[in-house]
């Protein structure tokens, strides 16, 4: 006999003997299904949830290593603090009234207990630094600047008049937070002289007290403020939703005169997802299996017709558990994966036992379990292979998640074909063994599929037409296609979360953040602070850029005069600029070895 003929002959001997193995030892089939479902089902407990920039970020590209950098230095997400005035005629100078600061400071002193936060900046740490550099550093800058702006000089000793004056007029020891008077002169900048009613915000404090536009297009000002608490950097999901957690139950009783408190920023809604992950995870699972069942009770005409979903379940179970077992995070990507498997481990499984129903009742088969996988068996790995390769070319994503997700698919076509063939065969072989099936329903699926097997000949030609018009419809429309890269579309959209993150944004103009790392020898060098307020004036100029923080923003904006040079801040303004901010300021825009 020829090689390949043999070859066939042998392949068919293993499937038929393989078909009356499993219905013949049906319990050791059974016993070693369960063993090996609890064995993998502890890889569920080690599976964890990942929707941090790790997710979605090749991380051996530049902008991963640069931002493990940055992290590592200043610090990662940042739990956004939003104070509103709750009145028109309350403005921002009142959260730092005697009894909202004792509040604020109270508030920054519990946050400050928290694992994994990093530093605290409310308002009252903004104002602080404000109070500072009024009496130190910001005096010495207006006063330098002058002489460093031959053509604005006159402009600059103008302004810086009128600052001395405001100063002058509050008496040394009424130069205090909560003092009214001081309050303004810390806020305000030399506008309120001319019209205190239309003042407008320090330059300097713009990134903590931004100016609003109303809805007839009119500017508001002084009636939000923004403050943050930043958590450590590069820490996993789960430490980073605990700390949020505590957070949000630390502030959930915060209570200030005049002003309402909204808690957001990316910790927030990523811990969102993150309950969704774990929560929904099951859900979706659940609700999956459920259409799947009835389905199956409404058109899959055949005794034990849930069988297939059993099938699927283990399939489904023993996958997930595989992936704890590698060390494989959940996505939103990978679980979206779900669906997927489950599709593909019912059509493993209801062709197996729809393959055994029509040997037994339409062949009369004496082995049906062995002629069923004799013929059925070697088209199914064939197509599982097919499947396998084609999901594994997924690795050669540059996203994580990407990745993740074509292993895990290329896993679970794998064991559902498993499944697939060995469950129901091994069933189905004691139930026939014991109680053959004599009668078959016809389902609806099979009534179609006659019905369009015996379409006339001519019939072929509206059919290639329609599906040439199908593919080229696809490939006009596919363009159209937008992928969703922001985390707050992936959400409910009627959550709180999400109705925070907008009123953030219509209160604000802002909604995200975006490091800048500066590394140098000496950060406090000339031409690197140069560098940074050159950066800061053509960032600014953006539409999409509300504000910057930086102690050469901070110098930099304080000597920012109108009908002035805007010339930047110098080596001892930056310096002295330093070595008065508070400690929280200073984590978040130096790092600890400059």
């Amino acid at each position: 006999m020829p090689g390949p003929l043999a070859s066939v002959a042998r392949m068919e001997r293993f499937w038929r003997g393989t078909g009356v193995a499993l219905g013949k030892h049906w319990k050791v089939v059974v016993v070693v299904l369960v063993a090996i479902t609890v064995l993998l089902g502890i890889g569920l407990t080690r599976s964890e949830f990942a929707t941090g920039e790790d997710s979605y970020l090749n991380p051996d590209s530049r902008i991963a290593l640069d931002n493990v950098v940055f992290q590592d230095n200043f610090g990662g997400e940042t739990v956004i603090l939003l104070f509103t005035a709750t009145d028109d005629d309350v403005d921002v100078t009142a959260l730092v009234d005697p009894g909202n600061v004792d509040t604020l400071r109270e508030l920054e002193e519990d946050l400050r207990t928290v694992d994994d936060v990093r530093s605290v900046i409310t308002p009252y740490t903004s104002l602080l630094f404000s109070d500072e550099l009024l009496k130190g550093p910001g005096q010495s800058a207006l006063l330098t600047a002058p002489g460093r702006d031959e053509a604005g000089a006159d402009v600059r000793n103008a302004d810086t008049t009128v600052s001395l004056e405001r100063l002058g007029a509050v008496p040394a020891e009424d130069q205090v937070l909560g003092n009214p008077a001081w309050n303004d002169l810390l806020v305000f900048d030399n506008s309120i002289v001319e019209d205190e009613d239309n003042a407008r915000i320090r330059k300097s404090l713009a990134s903590t007290f931004p100016d609003q536009e109303g809805p007839d297009g009119e500017l508001v000002i002084g009636e939000v403020a923004v403050g943050g608490v930043v958590l450590e950097g590069n820490i996993d999901l789960d430490s980073q939703s605990a700390a949020t957690e505590e957070i949000l139950a630390i502030l959930a009783d915060v209570e200030l005169d005049g002003f309402e408190l909204t808690v957001t920023g990316s910790p927030v809604y990523l811990k969102e997802i993150n309950d969704y992950l774990q929560g929904g995870f099951l859900t979706l699972g659940a609700i999956a299996l459920v259409v799947m069942a009835v389905v199956l009770a409404l058109m899959f005409r055949v005794r034990w017709r849930l069988l297939p979903l059993l099938a699927v379940l283990v399939g489904v179970v023993w996958t997930f558990s595989l992936l704890g077992w590698i060390g494989i995070d959940l996505s939103l990507v990978t679980i979206s994966g779900l669906p997927i498997l489950i599709g593909l481990g019912i059509d493993f499984a209801i062709q197996v036992h729809n393959r055994v129903e029509e040997e037994v009742v339409l062949d009369q088969e004496v082995h049906p379990m062995a002629e069923t996988l004799a013929n059925l068996a070697p088209a199914l790995l064939a197509a599982t292979f097919a499947g396998f390769v084609s999901f594994l070319a997924l690795r050669l994503s540059k996203v994580p998640m990407i990745r993740d997700f074509g292993v895990l698919l290329a896993i679970g076509v794998v064991l559902l074909v498993i499944v697939g063939i060995v469950l129901p065969t091994a069933v189905l072989g004691i139930r026939e063994w014991k109680q053959r099936t004599d009668t078959r329903g016809e389902s609806l699926v099979e009534r179609i599929v006659v019905k369009l097997g015996s379409l006339p000949t001519k019939a072929g030609l509206g059919l290639l037409i329609a599906s040439v018009f199908l593919f080229v419809g696809g490939i006009l429309v596919e363009g159209r296609t937008e992928i969703e890269s922001d985390p707050i579309e992936w959400i409910d959209q009627g959550s709180e979360v999400v109705q925070d993150v907008r009123f953030l944004e219509d209160e604000t103009g802002f909604a995200t953040t975006l490091g800048i790392l500066v590394e140098s020898n000496n950060t406090f060098d000339q031409d690197v602070i140069d560098l940074i307020w050159g950066f800061t004036l053509d960032a600014e100029e953006r539409d999409e850029v509300v504000s910057s923080s930086s102690l050469v923003n901070t110098m930099g904006k304080i000597i920012l005069i109108d009908g002035a040079t805007p010339i930047p801040p110098t080596e001892d303004d930056v310096v002295g600029a330093a070595e008065v901010a508070p400690a929280d300021i200073e984590r978040a825009l130096v790092s600890e070895d400059g």
